[in-house]
């Protein structure tokens, strides 16, 4: 069986052999790339900018699914728990993807012929499509969320995931300076 890094050696092997390549080069001669690449504080402010968002998105989402665990918010209904940090959750989620396009066209080969970004990005859809379906699921079924039974044991479960989720999207985000391109 092959080892994580000669896994995401050859995926980094595959992604060179696409038109990627070509696209992370056009797009690295854009006049909007070579001016964030030319000024050296432009990347460390979106990057600044990103993780504070995920900080609010990633603290947002864990007050919610703390709820629905039972281990805070006693005093709030799962409905209006999600309710309050809902929108803090959509708003820092389009500064992610203003800032992290930010950064994809400034370094667009770093980020573009990465393994792990693209396996971030796999996270980060998989987290969006459960996000609304929480959120369909939160309005249609908020009165029997306050319930016990076989239905919390799964809503706990996707609470447990979605953090899991959060935490793994987190990692594979930073370890994408550390991935070989």
């Amino acid at each position: 069986m092959p080892s994580l890094g000669d896994t995401l050696f050859a995926f980094t092997d595959w992604l060179r052999s696409t038109p990627l390549v070509d696209f992370a080069l056009w797009i690295s001669n854009t006049s909007t790339s070579l001016w964030i690449g030319t000024h050296f504080w432009a990347i460390p402010i979106l990057q600044t900018l990103h993780i504070l968002s995920i900080a609010m998105a990633f603290g947002s989402v864990l007050l919610i699914n703390l709820r629905i665990l039972g281990l805070t918010g006693g005093s709030r209904t799962i409905e209006q728990t999600v309710h309050r940090y809902l929108p803090w959750i959509w708003w820092a989620l389009v500064v992610l993807i203003v800032t992290g396009f930010g950064m994809i066209i400034g370094e667009p080969v770093r980020e573009l012929i990465n393994p792990v970004f693209w396996i971030k990005m796999a996270l980060v859809i998989a987290m969006i499509l459960l996000s609304i379906g929480f959120q369909t699921m939160a309005r249609r079924n908020a009165a029997r969320w306050e319930m016990t039974g076989a239905g919390q044991i799964s809503l706990r479960t996707g609470a447990v995931c979605i953090i899991l989720l959060w935490c793994a999207i987190m990692v594979a985000g930073r370890w994408i300076a550390y991935a070989p391109v």
